[in-house]
């Protein structure tokens, strides 16, 4: 069964479509446009002084982020992975500045974040060699008391056997029977 349609139907079906069509368009480009860009943020921003040569990077989590790249001053990727952390190590006295990009599933860059800065400046000759001599004496010291206790266990030992050997002789000459 056909119904038909008149031509003010068709006119006004297709003037509803295009409105609505126009209405949807225009509220997707808004939220698009309301939609801010994600917030990528390290937890903390100054490092501080690391005296050993390493310190650890911790960032937020961005939704839509397939990974995280670590940048440092120089631009060289300093890490690149799906966590929200990495561990700087083996760097040498001076400053040090970082960024975290969130790279989504296209590859494409979806958020920044602000530098994060350490400092590193190890331990000078002195404090070192100090705290070297004193582990040296520590250890002169415990060797020592092994190896005295280890002598004085041997002369109680052989004191023990003398007198072990001075009891048996002594109870040989009072058994009964025994002539000498």
């Amino acid at each position: 069964m056909v119904i038909p349609v008149g031509r003010r139907a068709v006119t006004a079906a297709l003037f509803i479509g295009i409105i609505a069509a126009t209405f949807s368009s225009v509220a997707m480009a808004d939220e698009h446009e309301s939609a801010s860009p994600p917030v990528l943020s390290f937890v903390e921003t100054e490092l501080g002084e690391s005296r050993e040569g390493y310190f650890t990077l911790e960032w937020s989590a961005v939704d839509g982020a397939a990974l995280y790249r670590v940048r440092d001053s120089a631009n060289e990727i300093a890490y690149e992975g799906i966590a929200t952390k990495s561990f700087q190590s083996g760097l040498s006295d001076g400053s040090y500045l970082y960024r975290v990009e969130a790279i989504g599933e296209d590859g494409q860059t979806i958020a920044i974040s602000d530098e994060a800065t350490a400092t590193v400046r190890h331990w000078g000759l002195v404090p070192s060699l100090t705290l070297f001599a004193i582990g040296a004496v520590v250890v002169a010291g415990i060797v020592f008391v092994i190896l005295r206790g280890r002598t004085v266990e041997l002369r109680l030992l052989r004191q023990d056997a003398a007198r072990l050997s001075d009891a048996s002789r002594l109870q040989s000459m009072v058994e009964p029977g025994h002539v000498e």
